[in-house]
């Protein structure tokens, strides 16, 4: 089930990046893009260089695992389920740090460097923008958390965690603006020296990322699989899709940003918003707003 639902993510992650990205965009990772892949390479490291995608790719399987699309439509049911997904969603960035220096050339291991900075600029805000919820919820489970918002959607009530949590999904997704590991200026870093079954590896865990951050963002705030009349699977993947077209449609309305301006986006701006948005939580929970 959780592989099939990996698939289904990146089906719908693929056609969704086709229809909003355009050519010119600076993207490395839609279905659009256009590399010029060197299979020989001279000094590369095959250990390091073929673990990297199989890790991306296990990581974003094992994320999907406690991504409930109904209350008994779930992979497992863990308790720190929330925990336990920042953390193995990020064995993308681990896959990508590995592949960039096993491949052992210029561009890709600048792929390695890009992608470690990005990790230093989103996951403190990024894990403001889950404190929020697992706050009013009072629980890490993906199922405690959804079964909380029965009544009014955490997106009403911390607007802030949200909106922090789409620009911090998106630089996790390592999609415009936030594609910098990736950039036409490296030649796309890793995806240059990629092909045959490894391209495709790469495509999957790369499309999938996306897809499994945006549940979890309609798990975090929009109330997972609660919606009236039709079946609980078909609201959650309406809501999934439904947020990782803002995110896209977003991203591509912004120029962009360096690995310098994502650290100073992230310390400046986004940080102090989360310290604003745990605070406010923390003061609607006093005064009583929230489930019971």
């Amino acid at each position: 089930m959780v592989v099939g639902a990996l698939i289904l993510g990146a089906l719908l992650t693929s056609l969704l990046e086709r229809k909003l990205y355009r050519p010119e965009d600076e993207q490395g990772t839609s279905a659009n893009a256009k590399v010029n892949r060197q299979l020989e390479l001279l000094h590369v490291d095959r250990w390091l260089f073929l673990a990297g995608p199989i890790t991306a790719l296990f990581g974003v399987a094992l994320a999907t695992a406690v991504i409930p699309f109904s209350p008994n439509l779930i992979g497992s049911d863990l308790g720190i389920g929330v925990f336990y997904f920042i953390v193995v969603i990020d064995f993308v960035v681990l896959g990508i740090a590995l592949s960039g220096w096993g491949a052992n050339t210029e561009n890709a291991i600048e792929s390695c460097y890009r992608i470690v900075a990005q990790l230093v600029a989103y996951v403190v805000p990024l894990g403001l923008a889950y404190v929020g919820a697992i706050m009013m919820a009072r629980s890490l489970s993906t199922i405690d958390i959804v079964n909380a918002q029965t009544g009014w959607w955490f997106i009403w009530l911390q607007p802030i965690g949200f909106a922090l949590y789409i620009v911090t999904g998106l630089m996790q997704s390592y999609r415009a603006p936030f594609a910098e590991p990736f950039s036409s200026k490296i030649n796309h870093g890793i995806l240059s020296v990629s092909g045959g079954w490894m391209a495709l590896v790469w495509r999957i865990a790369l499309s999938g990322v996306l897809f499994a951050i945006a549940a979890m963002g309609v798990i975090l705030y929009l109330g997972g699989w609660h919606g009236p009349w039709l079946p609980a699977p078909i609201w959650f993947l309406l809501k999934t899709y439904g947020l990782m077209t803002l995110m896209v449609w977003l991203g591509t309305r912004v120029k962009p940003f360096s690995t310098a301006r994502m650290l100073k986006l992230a310390w400046r701006t986004l940080i102090p918003l989360g310290m604003i948005n745990v605070l406010v939580i923390g003061g609607l929970i006093l005064l009583g707003v929230g489930p019971k």
